[in-house]
């Protein structure tokens, strides 16, 4: 066996030479004192320090929360307006309809023009919605007619928004940051769910629900200025030459085809059907079971989002160490333990760690299926996948509300969702046990 070479000496002649200094660290902020710096970058996800993509954070935070206040203004003036809660519900229906309808043409518009250009449109589009709203509202003339349009224009504009934004970021971010750059998303949008509804309540208590649709038209400038500058990048299509309807059917041909993405929006559509389809019924849960009010109502909506934001959090910062599969492994569980306990828990005091955990478990099974969706997508495919993942959710949690509707003349309704809960997790399982989605790390 030969014997390994000694490694060199100092050279002689370089030996008075001084070394050339290391080059600095990527300068990623402000530096704050002491080690502390240096220890902030080490832990910060890679994502953030990618600049297009903070920059698209910093316009996607603002969106969100005028979103969520104009949400809440929109049910509110309907119900000024009408004093009908069955208006309520119709102007829901409104604003969920195009998803369903319009999810499929996006996607396939996602993939046939520059996804900056589709969301610069449908972005305008939501922004100018609200301004028309703003002043119906403001002049005493938003009718249930005008309020019908107005949802319908939203969620018109949301169904192209969605599957272009989703793909967008998955264009901007290396496969291996995807899960950080999701994380971080989801944190925003939970901080906006918290912060947004709080805002409205003030505003409309003070201003009247024409300022929250002012607040969202506003909302929508500082991601058109993002969107304005620098290069985003293009995504390559080869269908340029075929109809929308052929682009389509190509995008549905191909997820049929493939295993992984198959299982994936298996899994998806599972979690919007009885994931997603109980939300509706928290008000009853909040009344009947713990025998509370609209404060409890509250409480229970403002823990959700503070344990999504929580989580997402904590998620960010160990992302780089996150594999899919063990992430969507350890979810499935604690969503479908969680869900059930909800359905079990007595009083407000056991429901509080079971909503924390459903709102985990949620986020964290989400971000490891679409972050998968978008890692295993060609890049000319990747918006029509992505649409057909905002469709799970969009018709999956109306499709799930009526179905417990349904059970619940059978078996009790909070028996139903524990039952829901179970399916969920069992499927969840499944999905995180798939080889392909383990080999994709």
């Amino acid at each position: 066996m030969p014997e390994e070479p000694e490694p060199p000496g100092p050279d002689p002649d370089r030996s008075s030479q001084p070394a050339t200094p290391a080059a600095p660290p990527p300068f990623i902020g402000r530096s704050w004192p002491g080690g502390l710096a240096e220890s902030g970058r080490k832990h910060l996800p890679e994502a953030l320090r990618l600049p297009l993509f903070r920059r698209y954070l910093a316009g996607f935070g603002p969106l969100s929360l005028g979103t969520w206040m104009q949400l809440v203004a929109l049910g509110y003036l309907t119900l000024q307006v009408t004093g009908s809660v069955a208006a309520v519900g119709l102007v829901g229906a409104a604003d969920g309809i195009p998803a369903v309808v319009l999810s499929i043409p996006a996607g396939a518009v996602g993939d046939r023009f520059p996804r900056r250009l589709v969301l610069v449109v449908a972005t305008s589009a939501l922004g100018l919605t609200s301004l028309g709203l703003a002043l119906a509202a403001g002049t005493s003339r938003a009718s249930l007619p005008v309020l019908i349009g107005a949802a319908i224009c939203f969620g018109a504009a949301d169904a192209f928004n969605a599957p272009s934004r989703q793909a967008l970021v998955a264009d901007l971010v290396p496969r291996e940051q995807l899960l950080g750059a999701a994380t971080l998303t989801s944190s925003v949008g939970s901080a906006a769910r918290i912060v947004g509804p709080a805002i409205a309540g003030l505003l409309l208590g003070t201003l009247g629900a024409a300022s929250c649709f002012l607040a969202m038209a506003a909302s929508v400038v500082p991601l058109l200025l993002v969107l304005s500058r620098g290069h985003w990048p293009a995504a390559k299509s080869s269908t340029t030459e075929l109809s929308a309807l052929r682009r389509m059917l190509e995008g549905l041909s191909w997820c049929r085809g493939d295993p992984l993405i198959r299982s994936v929006l298996l899994g998806t559509l599972i979690l919007g059907l009885f994931g997603i389809g109980y939300m509706p019924y928290l008000p009853v849960f909040a009344k009947d079971q713990l025998h509370g009010g609209g404060q409890v109502l509250g409480l229970m909506y403002s823990v959700g989002g503070i344990g999504a934001l929580a989580g997402g959090l904590a998620l960010s910062l160990v992302s780089g160490r996150l594999r899919r599969d063990r992430l969507l492994l350890g979810a499935a569980p604690l969503y479908a333990m969680s869900l059930f306990g909800l359905t079990r828990a007595p009083t407000l005091w056991l429901a509080v760690p079971c909503l924390a955990g459903i709102s985990l478990g949620f986020m964290a099974a989400n971000t490891a299926m679409l972050t998968t969706l978008q890692a295993a997508a060609p890049e000319m495919m990747r918006a029509r996948v992505l649409a057909l993942y905002s469709l799970a959710y969009a018709g999956g949690g109306p499709v799930g509300t009526l179905l417990y509707a349904g059970l619940s003349r059978v078996v009790p309704l909070f028996s139903a969702i524990a039952g829901g809960a179970l399916v969920v997790g069992m499927v969840l399982l499944w999905t995180a046990t798939r080889p392909a989605l383990r080999s994709l790390g």
